[in-house]
């Protein structure tokens, strides 16, 4: 069996389409399960991202409640400073 030079580099040139080709397969497939993950972990985030800005709404109209009722107190006080003069 008589081989051409190109015969033997077609077929090495086939070995090494097919090494990368099986390379690439394994790299797409784990990329494929890291953006898998990195999806879940999104959504897992989302739930509680929602969660969080939800409680700083309360807690700003909380802290607004606040506000209005210390200012009415030291509107009170300064009316007695008022008096005390």
């Amino acid at each position: 069996m008589n081989a051409i030079g190109w015969q033997i580099g077609a077929v090495l040139f086939g070995g090494a389409f097919l090494i990368i080709a099986i390379y690439l397969a394994k790299v797409l497939n784990s990329a494929n399960k890291t953006v898998d993950r990195v999806n879940k972990m999104i959504d897992y985030n989302e739930k509680n991202l929602n969660e969080i800005i939800d409680n700083a709404a309360d807690i700003t109209s909380d802290v607004r409640s606040i506000l209005d009722i210390v200012e009415k107190v030291t509107g009170f006080f300064k009316v007695l400073r008022v008096f005390k003069k």
